[in-house]
């Protein structure tokens, strides 16, 4: 597959978004470890649409639209990915992003981050499967 510097999707290959979104989850954890709740959110959410990114540049599809948020949020509805997929999705795409009112004691709410690995799964074996498939 030819790169496209200039191209919002193809300026990287499949495995440089995936090791892109696997950065976004360092800094997610690190965010939510540490009850940033907004900029875990952001970086759960990058993740998850850079992981669609990867799937995307095998696999074309313009229902999943241009940013990571529109990725999120189609796949939230996406028939074809499975019900834990989907769900996990869902649950990026409701996640408030402000920490809630009162902070309870124990450890910190870690779903985002959950969340989004499990997208970074599921669009790592999608990527394999397309990558191994006959053209």
């Amino acid at each position: 597959m030819p790169s496209d510097p200039t191209h919002w999707l193809f300026r990287l290959a499949p495995d440089a978004w995936l090791a892109a979104a696997e950065t976004e989850l360092v800094h997610c954890e690190e965010k939510l470890s540490r009850r940033a709740t907004r900029p875990g959110v952001t970086h759960a959410r990058r993740a998850a649409g850079m992981a669609c990114n990867s799937v995307l540049a095998l696999r074309e599809d313009d229902r999943y639209g241009r940013s990571y948020m529109e990725h999120v949020v189609f796949l939230s509805q996406d028939d074809a990915a499975p019900e834990e997929v989907r769900a996990a999705a869902q649950q990026l795409r409701d996640a408030p992003a402000a920490p809630p009112a009162l902070i309870t004691l124990g450890k910190p709410d870690l779903g985002p981050l959950t969340a989004a690995r499990r997208i970074v799964a599921y669009a790592r074996s999608r990527v394999a499967a397309l990558s191994a498939a006959p053209s």
